[in-house]
């Protein structure tokens, strides 16, 4: 019986030494980061720790077996602090093992709406390119009427503009002919 206990022991001290240096390490990762560089730093972080938590599994359900074997082989003793020792140690590291995938899932979403945000930004400066364009193009065609401007020709496409996304503006060369239709 001391052979098994001190054996159970030895395992348990080296199972929650290394469930310390885990709940440590995950304590130290950072707030989820805001630029694309950060994250994919915080990624890389998040899945070796993933992995090493998963290759140390194989640590834990030895020492389950270890725990069974106990409680099997002295049925006749009160088993309770060895049951209790055992579920802390399966808790905290079902609790590392949670805490990382939910971080895992917190990065991803962080990634995807930075690439929305991108893809968002490309889209409006998209737009702001083509509203400039036809603006340069309303100034253009102002210039070349002189002081003779139609306001109704000039309000059709500033009214565009305003509404959000327009389509295509149009080329100055359409500007021209419905300014010269007036």
């Amino acid at each position: 019986m001391l052979a098994d206990s001190q054996r159970y022991e030895g395992k348990r001290q080296e199972v929650e030494a290394w469930l310390t240096r885990m709940e440590t390490r995950l304590a130290r990762m950072g707030a989820v980061g805001h630029t694309a560089d950060v994250l994919e730093a915080q990624l890389r972080e998040q899945k070796s720790y993933h992995a090493e938590l998963h290759q140390y599994k194989h640590h834990i359900e030895l020492f389950n077996q270890l725990t069974q074997k106990l409680i099997a082989v002295y049925q006749q003793d009160d088993t309770t602090r060895v049951k209790k020792l055992t579920e802390t140690v399966n808790q905290r590291y079902n609790n590392l093992n949670t805490s990382i995938i939910n971080r895992g899932k917190l990065l991803h979403s962080a990634m995807n709406s930075l690439h929305n945000l991108d893809r968002s930004l490309d889209k409006f400066l998209a737009w702001l390119s083509e509203a400039e364009s036809s603006l340069e193009c309303l100034e253009a065609e102002a210039d070349r009427l002189g002081g003779r401007r139609d306001p109704a020709a000039l309000r059709q496409p500033s009214l565009q503009l305003k509404v959000g996304a327009p389509p295509p503006p149009p080329s100055c060369s359409v500007l021209r002919t419905t300014a010269a239709r007036t």
